[in-house]
């Protein structure tokens, strides 16, 4: 490679970078356009139940937890679907891959088992080293465990629809979607998917979250790059997701012997997991 043509890749990847960084700015402050439009919505209803403008206002601000909980995961929900509308315009502009798929073989019996215990394991390995980590370091997880504690004082069906459904599918848009196709152009497969990851991360705003979700953006960025689909990676991403919300509910709920057979299947998935990921890491060696 002469001067000129690392002049011009130099050039570049500070393009896609900026790009990139614009993108994830841009959903930063699309919580913002989304918290005004839900006390925008509260402050009309409010009124229309003729509350008046000032009391809905200051009830706003004087919230019980349940319901502050409760608008917080509305404002989230609005977010990440102005998020994903915005993010899957720019996805849909990038150019680079194949007009058409074959889905059929995408989403074939093998590869949705492979994905099922990908993300099940994932999730399982991660929640076991953080509560490990957890008993060891209670003071760095406090605001974790404090964070994690709040949703379960919000309505079920909110937060279940939030974080199990509209949260995955607008994140894999956001991150696997726009932002790795901006890296992906500037930066090797590898490097790209790194980035992403980080940036995901970063988007968490929480040093717990931020780990596991950096550990987790790699890997969904495998599975887009192994499948070729990033629905693929929303699908990982939901089973995930739920399955966080599955483990407490096996976890500690029986006698012994049901404990004992439960961790054997966990620990069965936890394998396939392991396997799943070393399988889709290496159609991504062989694509390459």
């Amino acid at each position: 490679m002469d001067n000129k043509e690392k002049i011009e890749l130099k050039r570049l990847r500070v393009t896609m970078v900026t790009k990139a960084l614009f993108i994830f700015i841009g959903i930063i402050l699309m919580q913002l356009i989304a918290y005004m439009l839900c006390v925008l919505g509260y402050t009309i209803f409010g009124i229309a139940q003729g509350i008046g403008y000032a009391r809905a206002l200051a009830e706003i601000t004087i919230l019980n937890t349940t319901k502050s909980t409760n608008l917080m995961l509305t404002i989230s929900a609005v977010s990440a679907i102005l998020s994903f509308i915005w993010c899957a315009i720019l996805y849909k502009k990038s150019g680079f891959r194949a007009d058409s798929m074959d889905y059929r073989k995408v989403f074939s019996v093998k590869n949705i088992m492979m994905i099922f215990f990908t993300a099940a394991g994932c999730c399982i390995i991660l929640t076991f080293l953080l509560s490990g980590l957890t008993a060891l370091m209670p003071g760095v997880f406090k605001n974790y465990t404090k964070l994690m504690s709040n949703f379960e004082t919000g309505n079920m069906a909110v937060t279940l629809a939030y974080a199990v459904f509209i949260g995955p599918v607008s994140e894999e848009m956001i991150f696997r979607g726009a932002i790795f196709d901006r890296f992906y152009i500037g930066f090797d497969y590898w490097v790209a998917n790194i980035l992403q990851a980080a940036l995901f991360g970063l988007y968490h705003m929480n040093l717990v979250q931020g780990l596991y979700a950096f550990c987790l953006g790699i890997v969904l960025g495998v599975i887009v790059k192994a499948t070729g689909s990033i629905l693929c990676s929303m699908l990982t991403h939901i089973i995930f997701n739920g399955t966080s919300y599955i483990l407490p509910i096996v976890l500690g709920s029986g006698n012994n012997i049901i404990n004992i057979t439960v961790m054997f299947v966990l620990f069965v998935i936890a394998v396939l997991g392991i396997f799943g990921i070393k399988t889709f890491t290496g159609a991504v060696s062989h694509n390459n």
